[in-house]
């Protein structure tokens, strides 16, 4: 009886002890159940980090110069519970490519450190797991400094001298930058501008093709250059033609066109007193029969000391018509011959009926010339009765020269004197 009441007994407990386990694993069940319905696993992407580059002086000490062909920026994934990822954000990250470990094939690891929560999330990798540069030598070279200026000064103003300080800088930078670079400028805004100008400006530079070169990969010794630029007044002077030289025989030199005829140069007030007009060079018509014509580029010509071009158009097209000659005769009678300032009212009496003139030039001309285009004058000033030789006044006409004596002799009367004796 008693080892029957035993087994009852440790029947008992033995089922006690199993409910009890049984619980224990239902509980660790329904909390995990819990826990993971209201805080689950995520997984969270961050796109476009920067790779923040360290250690970079193991290239530059080499004298070289990288530059980032791929890794620049990565995308990385983390895998934790909701609570915490939802928390991250980029800045939480460090994400570093370290030059010293550059491997030989110029390519670096990238490291991802979670600055928190690093025990409680899983970083992932996105496809770009390093960073590979490209490596070159670096080079310095001088490169002249040179002075543009934009926009128009005042009316009646030009740019004159622009000087830079320093001329020349020093570039350095990757060989394949740096062997193409040529040039060094600086721009100044003159616009309306009637003084000089003195600034500093930040240098821009350009290649050999003249496109500007990104500063990002070079260093200039000189951030700012300073620039003066002079502002000079303007002047509009004249400009003259000469020949040299006698045409065939039977031919002369005709009219002479050039364009333009006047040009605006530039100067400080002093030097543009002394200066009127600019003589071209001269023109050589030895022996011509036809009309001769030459460019002339007004930056040849030597120009005084202190005077400079004040125009961007500095081409003068010159032409020296060479035209056949004639010669023809005209009289001139005492009814051709106008008299002027005979404020005596006398009488004039010529003594010689007409003079001969000989008309010699261009043909044309000549043939066109007639006594009225002469109007031939004499002048009574001052004279007083009786018997004079005057001098007979012509028009200039082009082209055409007058030979023959122009002397004729007259006779004046005081009509005043005759109406007396008349009358007495």
């Amino acid at each position: 009886m008693k080892e029957k009441i035993s087994k009852l007994a440790n029947k008992l407990i033995s089922g006690t002890l199993s409910l009890r386990l049984l619980s224990i694993v239902l509980a660790v069940c329904l909390w995990s159940l819990v826990v993971n319905t209201e805080d689950p696993i995520e997984t969270r992407t961050f796109s476009n980090v920067e790779v923040e580059i360290i250690n970079s002086d193991v290239i530059s000490n080499l004298n070289q110069s990288y530059q980032i062909k791929n890794g620049e920026r990565i995308s990385f994934s983390i895998r934790g519970k909701k609570s915490i990822v939802d928390k991250m954000k980029k800045s939480d990250f460090e994400v570093t490519a370290d030059l010293s470990e550059l491997s030989s094939v110029n390519a670096v690891p990238i490291k991802i450190v979670a600055k928190k929560y690093a025990n409680n999330i899983e970083i992932v990798f996105g496809n770009d797991k390093t960073l590979t540069l490209e490596i070159e030598d670096m080079q310095q070279i001088q490169v002249p400094v040179i002075a543009e200026t934009t926009g128009n000064a005042a009316d009646g103003y030009t740019v004159g001298t622009k000087t830079t300080n320093p001329n020349l800088v020093s570039i350095k930078g990757p060989v394949s930058i740096v062997k193409d670079l040529k040039q060094v400028k600086v721009l100044v805004d003159i616009s309306g501008a009637d003084k000089d100008i003195v600034t500093e400006v930040t240098p821009i530079c350009y290649d050999s093709d003249g496109k500007q070169v990104s500063s990002d990969r070079i260093t200039l010794d000189a951030s700012k250059i300073k620039v003066n630029i002079e502002i000079w007044r303007t002047k509009k002077i004249d400009l003259t033609v000469r020949t040299t030289g006698t045409p065939a025989d039977g031919y002369t030199v005709g009219t002479i066109d050039y364009e333009p005829q006047s040009i605006y140069v530039a100067g400080e007030n002093d030097d543009l007193k002394n200066i009127s007009e600019l003589e071209l060079p001269v023109v050589n018509v030895r022996g011509k029969k036809s009309a001769v014509e030459k460019t002339v580029d007004l930056n040849s010509i030597s120009l005084p000391k202190g005077i400079t071009l004040a125009q961007t158009d500095t081409s003068v097209m010159i032409k020296v018509n060479i035209d056949q000659t004639d010669e023809k005769n005209l009289t001139i009678s005492s009814d051709d011959i106008s008299i002027m300032n005979n404020d005596q009212n006398y009488q004039v009496e010529f003594l010689d009926d007409s003079l001969r003139l000989t008309l010699s030039g261009l043909k044309t001309a000549v043939a066109n010339t007639t006594i009225s285009d002469l109007n031939p004058q004499i002048d009574l000033s001052g004279l007083e009765t009786g018997e004079h030789t005057v001098t007979i006044k012509l028009n200039d006409i082009n082209n055409v020269e007058v030979s023959g004596s122009r002397r004729i002799r007259i006779n004046l009367v005081d009509d005043t004197t005759e109406d007396t004796e008349a009358t007495e």
